[in-house]
């Protein structure tokens, strides 16, 4: 998706996307949205599901954070809008020696809140997959009705559309699909834009290998995500 529709649905829906920024290591978040076509897709399931997080959140105010387990009046700052570290000290219960040498300090370096989040936008098989840290009957409901949407949706342009085979199956409209090779590649060309020559070479060979691994069940991305999220690897070394 073009940065600044992926911008614009940050912005407009932060506790939703709450994590859009976070490391890989914490969230899929980390590789952002499918194609501009299911781009009212995306921003009509997130209108209606916004106002519902908003909800949790007020029907539970001081739920343990999401984080370190801890209850949220032991952070710092708790009552503020954004509580900071945590400040609980625990007992080591594998430690032989005497208080307080058996105590140690939570990890924790800020209050993070257990309300439902993006998990992962993604493309899969041809549909948009819609995960959630947590949900509701009501939530998976809404993300049930989006993705049957996105089946007849055309993923790049947002026309009526179709599954399509030949390799990865994408969800395509006729023009879409009788075009796909020189649409992927100018999608490409927009992410490597800005490597030297060395970078690109980086980037083939880590392309390669990563996309190799996609195939098994824990790391079922597809080689357009894998690419953007190398691409920020590359930048930022992140």
């Amino acid at each position: 998706m073009k940065e600044e529709l992926d911008n614009k649905l940050v912005k407009t829906f932060p506790l939703l996307y709450g994590d859009r920024n976070a490391s890989m290591q914490s969230t899929a978040m980390c590789w952002g949205f499918p194609g501009d076509g299911w781009f009212d897709i995306i921003w009509d399931l997130s209108s209606k599901l916004e106002p519902l997080i908003q909800k949790f959140i007020d029907d539970n105010p001081n739920m343990p954070c999401y984080g370190c387990g801890c209850a949220k009046e032991r952070h710092y700052g708790w009552k503020s809008q954004n509580p900071g570290k945590c400040l609980a000290i625990h007992v080591d219960p594998d430690s032989e020696e005497e208080p307080p040498g058996n105590y140690f300090a939570c990890f924790c370096d800020g209050y993070n809140s257990p309300h439902p989040k993006a998990a992962q936008v993604k493309e899969k098989y041809g549909g948009l997959r819609f995960y959630m840290t947590c949900d509701t009957d009501e939530i998976s409901n809404l993300v049930e009705e989006a993705e049957a949407l996105s089946l007849k949706t055309c993923e790049e342009c947002g026309k009526p559309g179709e599954a399509r085979g030949g390799g990865w199956i994408h969800t395509l409209c006729d023009y879409c699909h009788e075009n796909w090779e020189e649409i992927r590649g100018k999608i490409w060309e927009r992410e490597e834009d800005i490597l030297d020559d060395e970078d690109e070479q980086l980037y083939d060979r880590l392309i390669k290998e990563i996309t190799a691994e996609c195939h098994s069940e824990t790391l079922d991305w597809d080689e357009d995500r894998m690419r953007a999220r190398l691409r920020k690897v590359l930048e930022t070394g992140d």
